[in-house]
């Protein structure tokens, strides 16, 4: 009887494992983003993990942006909609200063209800994004605030994504650095080490 329980036993862990395990449906946008600390006349980009910079959250030097790029991996009937979330966990951190839109888009500010600090921007179009982008295809969306937390650099963010067929929520993910151009000839004398 041991034998037995103990075979059904191995049996239903073998079945378990191989029935493969229901996958999350891939997405059909994402948004990137990068942000900025206003560092005198200069805009200086800062990356998760960098050192929170002095007068970062204190006013007057406490101004930063983020600049967005939106990607429609598969929406065929295309993005015309997309709402960026700030004081999502209703602790005031971001203060609202001003918006820019890409050509053909325009931005509304939309404050947080009273006694809550939740507020956010929604950029629309008439003419939803059809084609597939690449990161930064489509720059100049962005979102100038005030920062009132030196614990903390800002980070992601919550959206909103909408298209006729349908809508999607997501948490932003930062965007790589720029590439800097290099000369053709350099990859040919480093891989002609390795010969």
């Amino acid at each position: 009887m041991t034998k037995l329980l103990t075979s059904l036993f191995i049996l239903a862990i073998a079945g378990f494992l191989l029935v493969p395990p229901v996958a999350d449906a891939l997405p059909n946008g994402a948004v990137g983003y990068k942000v900025y600390h206003l560092e005198g006349s200069d805009w200086v980009r800062y990356r998760l993990g960098d050192e929170f910079p002095a007068g970062g959250a204190t006013p007057p030097t406490n101004v930063w942006k983020y600049e967005y790029s939106v990607m429609n991996y598969g929406y065929a009937t295309g993005v015309y909609q997309f709402m960026i979330f700030f004081n999502s966990d209703n602790i005031l951190r971001a203060t609202y200063s001003s918006s820019v839109a890409p050509t053909g888009w325009s931005y509304t500010y939309m404050p947080a209800a009273p006694g809550y600090y939740n507020w956010k921007v929604r950029f629309r179009t008439t003419q939803a994004m059809y084609y597939v982008m690449a990161p930064d295809t489509l720059p100049g969306y962005g979102v100038q605030f005030t920062w009132n937390d030196e614990a903390m650099l800002p980070g992601a963010q919550n959206y909103d994504l909408v298209a006729q067929t349908g809508s999607e929520s997501g948490v932003t993910h930062e965007l790589p650095p720029e590439m800097t151009p290099i000369e053709p000839s350099t990859w040919g004398a480093i891989k002609s080490l390795f010969r």
